[in-house]
């Protein structure tokens, strides 16, 4: 099984890439049964240039689009890991959205797959990036959110604790909440692959959601 983290930020070196890696070596690379790769949106800020921006020279521009698009259709569940930048989230992550619609990516990359939000914040935010991501970003993507989510206030203290969900602490109440989210995100992916091909031949019936 493959497992997509997408690092939500566009800044190089961002906090939301250092949560998708923690993630990434202290739980899912210990597992047998799933690979994990990271997707880092800042390695791609101009993907929105697809919708007619423009440049005069393409060719860099449809070898980023095309690296994207290999692994969002290559993963069987997708973790996105989305910073709060002034109550929204960031344009990347938009840039990402639309890409994945029915005629960017020739097809729904993300449709039917089962998805995970995790929002990080500085400080005491964090909320408002699940609140709009659950709210429009299956529209066009069809993808399935999990009913679960789980959200990281000062991301660097999280950042800086080891990896003890069973302890009791703030920390490890995230942590705990991020694992059972992450092993539903597994359960989710393997009950849904038998019947995603199907799904997703509906789904391009009527591919924006009305």
């Amino acid at each position: 099984m493959n497992i997509l983290l997408v690092g939500c930020s566009q800044r190089e070196n961002s906090k939301s890439f250092e949560v998708a890696k923690y993630l990434k070596t202290n739980i899912l690379d210990g597992s047998q049964e799933t690979k994990t790769s990271i997707l880092d949106l800042s390695r791609y800020p101009f993907l929105l240039d697809n919708y007619g921006i423009g440049r005069e020279d393409l060719t860099l521009l449809n070898k980023n689009k095309d690296e994207v698009l290999t692994q969002l259709y290559g993963c069987d569940a997708i973790i996105f890991v989305v910073p709060e930048w002034g109550g929204m989230i960031p344009p990347a992550l938009v840039n990402l959205l639309l890409l994945s619609a029915n005629g960017s990516a020739k097809g729904l990359p993300l449709g039917h797959i089962p998805a995970f939000a995790i929002g990080i914040s500085a400080s005491g935010g964090g909320s408002n990036p699940i609140s709009l991501l659950k709210g429009y970003a299956a529209k066009n993507t069809h993808l399935t959110w999990l009913p679960l989510h789980a959200i990281i206030h000062n991301v660097e203290e999280f950042l800086e604790r080891a990896w003890h969900p069973e302890s009791d602490n703030r920390v490890s109440q995230v942590q705990s909440r991020i694992s059972v989210g992450l092993q539903s995100l597994v359960i989710y992916a393997n009950q849904l692959k038998p019947v995603r091909e199907e799904l997703v031949k509906l789904s391009k019936v009527h591919p924006f959601g009305q």
